[in-house]
């Protein structure tokens, strides 16, 4: 099922939220674009965390993810 969205960018403008490395593995890719999603809607201009900081935001997303109600669908 192909579903088209079609989005006016007019005006969007890209901003880099980081300009220095801050992931030095090859693991990680996922949590860091959660933390940057994190800032962005939190209205910030940095992530505010680490790298050495991962494991924990990994367990704090776990953690959330696993808190959320499951949803049944009763046909």
């Amino acid at each position: 099922h192909e579903h088209r969205v079609n989005v006016d960018l007019e005006g969007w403008v890209a901003r880099p939220l980081n300009v220095q490395r801050l992931q030095n593995n090859d693991f990680d890719c996922g949590v860091w674009v959660l933390a940057t999603i994190f800032a962005v809607v939190r209205g910030k201009h940095i992530t505010g965390v680490w790298e050495q900081d991962m494991d924990n935001l990994r367990h704090y997303l776990r953690t959330m993810v696993l808190a959320l109600p499951v949803y049944r669908y009763d046909s």
